[in-house]
């Protein structure tokens, strides 16, 4: 994939920059049964199961978000 031509780049998108290092942080908390929150850069994203194995369906499951993440 190309990127458009910028004239200055954020460092993020240098295409002479050989070598990144990635560090993030969660906290994630049980909250009832089997919802729970996790809070990652300054973000709240609650997970839960379906009904069918013990949860309530009140937010996607972790699962979901993992198959969403690689749609990204």
């Amino acid at each position: 994939m190309e990127l458009p031509p910028l004239d200055n780049p954020p460092p993020a998108l240098d295409p002479r920059v050989t070598y990144r290092e990635i560090a993030i942080e969660a906290e994630c908390e049980s909250l009832t049964r089997m919802r729970k929150v996790a809070r990652v850069q300054g973000f709240e994203v609650y997970c839960d199961e379906g009904p069918h194995v013990g949860g309530e369906g009140t937010a996607p499951s972790p699962l979901g978000y993992f198959v969403a993440a690689v749609g990204f």
